[in-house]
């Protein structure tokens, strides 16, 4: 499924995370997803696809036709897989990466998955990057409006196992609505150190793209920028 530089009355947002052992950094990043049917888009040099007859093809991780395996190591990511509304992949353009989905309205997933069980501590969600620049959108979280664009979500205690096994999954649900301007990005990271920056790993966004308002292509910018 390919997607149009332009559109009109829809909105996107693109979801990502590193997949990085937690002691290596200082502020992890989580798992960020939305609640209804989305597509990923993956970069191709961390990324592919298989279908049916390659030997590495897994009916049970199977959406769209297609099973998402790590380059290198051939293995599934199952951080990706969190995602309940899943329903295929796309190689992505070099500006967007992560879950693509159209919705005004949605339910956003912070996700703890890990390795171990642990507890995130101090969630900042962060809204940035808004498009055009110097426009000031409504965001609503959990029916209310937020000031500014970081929301605190507080701690998260991870320690569900998941079906699969070795991983555990813990998760906070945000009521999110937004509007007013043409885009924004989104992602959360656990501000350890509680000085509202985040450092260590890279950190993927989330990009919300809603273009009423009819607009030349843009550049996304750093996906994986962190928190500055």
């Amino acid at each position: 499924m390919k997607i149009a530089v332009r559109f009109t009355a829809v909105l996107f947002l693109v979801f990502a995370v590193v997949a990085a052992p937690r002691a290596l950094i200082a502020d992890p990043c989580l798992v960020v997803y939305p609640d209804i049917s989305c597509i990923y888009y993956y970069d191709l040099s961390e990324y592919y696809t298989v279908g049916p007859g390659d030997s590495l093809y897994d009916s049970e991780y199977d959406r769209g036709g297609e099973v998402l395996l790590e380059a290198g190591s051939g293995e599934i990511d199952l951080s990706i897989y969190q995602a309940p509304g899943l329903s295929g992949f796309e190689q992505s353009d070099g500006e967007n990466e992560g879950f693509v989905f159209s919705n005004t309205e949605f339910t956003l997933y912070l996700d703890g998955f890990s390795n171990e069980p642990t507890t995130y501590e101090n969630i900042l969600v962060k809204f940035d990057d808004i498009m055009p620049e110097g426009c000031s959108p409504l965001i609503t979280v959990d029916g209310q409006v937020l000031a500014g664009d970081v929301y605190n979500a507080g701690d998260l205690v991870v320690s569900t196992p998941t079906e699969e096994g070795n991983n555990y999954s813990d998760t906070i649900a945000l009521d999110i609505s937004w509007s007013g301007c043409i885009g924004i990005h989104i992602w959360a990271f656990s501000d350890e150190d509680y000085n509202g920056i985040r450092d260590g790993g890279e950190c993927f966004t989330a990009f919300s793209h809603d273009v009423q308002i009819p607009t030349e292509k843009s550049t996304w910018g750093a996906l994986k920028a962190g928190y500055k």
